[in-house]
């Protein structure tokens, strides 16, 4: 157990003192704990003297207005005696209320005058014509200054409590009596020991939020940390996809380059320049293959770069187009370009190559996933948009494939299109580039019956 706490303890030590972040927090949680207890020390205290004083303030009064009339009062106990049971009754702190007088006696075996200080009204009945012999002191005291309430405190089994007293005087000055109380603070004290168990469970909470704080920080530093490895090592990928792609363009231009001087040799036979046709086929799809991935990397890294150029497409479709004519006549397919609608002033602000590399992108794959029928392509210009729409009468998709067609790798899967290659990568890369020259692309299509590719872009003066 104890190698278990060790071991812990040095992993999170090694873990703050590599992490000067969660020493901040920590640094922060001890403040913010420390001030939290400060202040709630502080109130407390401020809350205690506070009650203190309203105590005193309020019994101050209670015996202002007591000893304005029991001058004229001393010789009636009962009516004094009521008046205390009336203040004794709407004050709940008073535990005694009384008013003590004092007489002179003559000790009979001194002979000497002895002063008594006898009780004569009283909250407690059984008190009332006895001697008070623990009063003397305070007695005295307020004596001494019968314009003022003087209080001493006092702890009696752990209560708080304030004995104050007032002198009762005549018209003359002359000390007539004096009000006694002993007020009890445990009222006071029950409230203010609630509010010291409400901030300790308040500090509790606070503590607990502060550590969950402190693990979730902890936590999204280590994210932090991954996320910076995983960077890392995505960018390594790029970095070797992009590297590898330039790599292989080389070996493949030159494998082309030798199946046409090979293909050229007239000595060859039908068969072998069938084998060297089937060989520059394959470099070729493997050279659109590289092509597309580093179009791929290019995008996600943002080193794609276009040089917009202010462009009439009609002449480049017309040019894609006429590009497609034998490979579609050998499937049977009629290919056209529709310019009906075409108007003298439809120019947009576009990199030409890679409008070229929409099209050829589109019209190829309406090729491709056409089995009979037709495909055309229109130019026109609606709400000062140019569009170019690629129709085909092929094998169409559904709304969940249309819906999932931009997607990066994402492919059609079906008897109908297993015999047809491809990586999902080019409606992705066409999208891409549509978008970033500030243009639309969208699909229109039924299943069965074909598709339409819709692509605008603002038109410019």
């Amino acid at each position: 157990m104890f190698n278990f706490i060790s071991l812990n303890l040095k992993k999170g030590i090694n873990k703050i003192a590599s992490n000067p972040q969660l020493i901040y927090t920590i640094v922060v949680a001890v403040l913010i704990t420390g001030a939290f207890i400060f202040m709630a020390n502080r109130f407390i205290s401020i809350a205690n003297n506070a009650e203190e004083r309203l105590i005193n303030v309020r019994i101050g009064s209670l015996q202002d207005a007591f000893v304005s009339f029991a001058p004229d009062k001393m010789d009636d106990s009962a009516y004094l005696n009521q008046k205390i049971k009336d203040i004794v009754n709407t004050n709940e702190t008073i535990r005694s209320f009384k008013v003590v007088v004092k007489n002179i006696i003559i000790d009979s075996g001194s002979g000497t005058a002895v002063p008594s200080y006898v009780i004569i009204a009283s909250n407690n009945p059984k008190e009332i014509d006895k001697v008070d012999v623990q009063d003397s002191f305070l007695y005295t005291l307020a004596t001494s200054d019968p314009s003022n309430s003087m209080t001493i405190s006092l702890n009696e089994n752990g209560e708080r409590l304030f004995r104050t007293a007032r002198a009762i005087t005549d018209n003359l000055g002359n000390n007539l009596g004096v009000v006694m109380t002993t007020q009890t603070l445990s009222l006071a004290d029950m409230a203010i020991q609630g509010s010291i168990d409400n901030s300790k469970i308040l500090l509790f909470v606070v503590i607990v939020l502060i550590l969950f704080l402190f693990l979730r920080h902890s936590k999204i530093i280590d994210y932090m940390d991954l996320y910076k490895r995983l960077k890392e090592v995505d960018q390594l990928k790029d970095d070797f996809i992009s590297m590898a792609s330039h790599e292989l363009r080389t070996p493949l231009t030159i494998i082309r380059g030798y199946a046409e001087f090979i293909n050229e040799a007239p000595e060859l036979s039908l068969q072998t320049k069938g084998f060297v046709s089937k060989i520059d086929i394959s470099t070729k799809e493997l050279d659109s293959l590289v092509a597309d991935i580093l179009d791929v990397s290019r995008i996600e890294q943002g080193r794609m770069q276009f040089k917009m150029e202010r462009l009439n497409p009609t002449e480049m479709i017309e040019k894609v187009v006429t590009s497609f004519g034998i490979t579609a006549k050998e499937k049977g397919l009629n290919i056209s370009f529709d310019k009906s609608k075409i108007e003298a002033s439809q120019y947009i602000n576009i990199d030409p190559k890679s409008l070229q590399q929409i099209l050829v992108n589109l019209i190829g794959n309406a090729v491709k996933y056409t089995v009979k029928g037709e495909v055309v392509v229109k130019q026109y210009k609606e709400k000062e948009h140019l569009y170019i729409r690629v129709v085909d009468t092929g094998l169409g998709m559904s709304e969940e494939e249309r819906v999932r067609l931009f997607e990066k790798f994402y492919r059609i899967k079906n008897k109908d299109t297993e015999e047809i290659r491809g990586t999902g990568l080019g409606l992705w890369i066409t999208a891409q580039m549509i978008k970033q020259m500030n243009g639309i692309i969208s699909v229109e299509s039924i299943k069965g019956v074909g598709s339409h590719f819709v692509v605008s872009f603002p038109i410019i003066s």
